[in-house]
């Protein structure tokens, strides 16, 4: 019978967050855990291709950190597990179909964990996630109440003015005035580009130099 999680911890404003633990097929750890690192970052992180998603993390756990002598009872996992967390924008469901059908990596990583049904069935690849499903302990985020596309519209705001700073330096008030005027007139912010996902920021790339 598969478990129903309820929104009640999940959710700060409009974050959402999946936290899931499946267990590791005997003696696939190593080889999973080579899989995960050799996994790109950035722009061709398989989890660029999701617009909805804040931060997403794949990791095994391999033994629990005991907490030292407050920690009157040590516990031992006895298989190791992969862990799969997620904070989106929206509802739990159509971030699991998005990664059903953009994601096609996850069948790499949880293929290689016990009953995972694969991604032809969406009903049965959805029950199976909501099955391995925990409640987060604390879920916090910073910008609760904002999309990763308005976050991202105000990175992109961030570096136009930060560009902005470093080629007026020098200018007269005046020509400051009239520079600032045309470069952010009403209006057009809205054309703003957003930075591509995982993509190293203008400011960021000065700073390398």
């Amino acid at each position: 019978m598969l478990r129903r999680i309820s929104e009640s911890g999940h959710r700060v404003g409009s974050a959402y967050a999946l936290t899931t633990f499946a267990r590791v097929q005997d003696g696939r750890a190593d080889e999973l855990e080579a899989y995960l690192g050799a996994l790109p970052v950035g722009p061709d992180s398989p989890f660029a291709r999701i617009d909805t998603l804040h931060i997403a993390r794949v990791q095994l756990f391999r033994a629990l950190v005991h907490q030292g002598p407050d920690q009157t009872k040590r516990d031992e996992l006895q298989h190791t597990h992969l862990v799969f967390t997620s904070t989106i924008d929206g509802d739990l469901e159509p971030y699991v179909e998005a990664l059903r059908k953009r994601v096609p990596e996850c069948d790499q990583w949880w293929g290689r964990c016990v009953g995972y049904p694969g991604r032809t069935q969406a009903g049965a690849f959805l029950g199976w996630v909501r099955s391995i499903q925990a409640r987060p302990g604390l879920f916090r985020s910073a910008l609760p109440n904002a999309t990763v596309h308005e976050v991202r519209h105000a990175l992109a705001l961030r570096e136009r003015v930060i560009d902005f700073a470093v080629e007026a330096q020098g200018l007269s008030a005046a020509e400051l005035h009239e520079r600032f005027k045309g470069e952010f007139r009403p209006g057009g912010l809205d054309s703003l580009e957003e930075p591509a996902r995982g993509a190293p920021s203008s400011a960021a790339a000065r700073a390398r130099r």
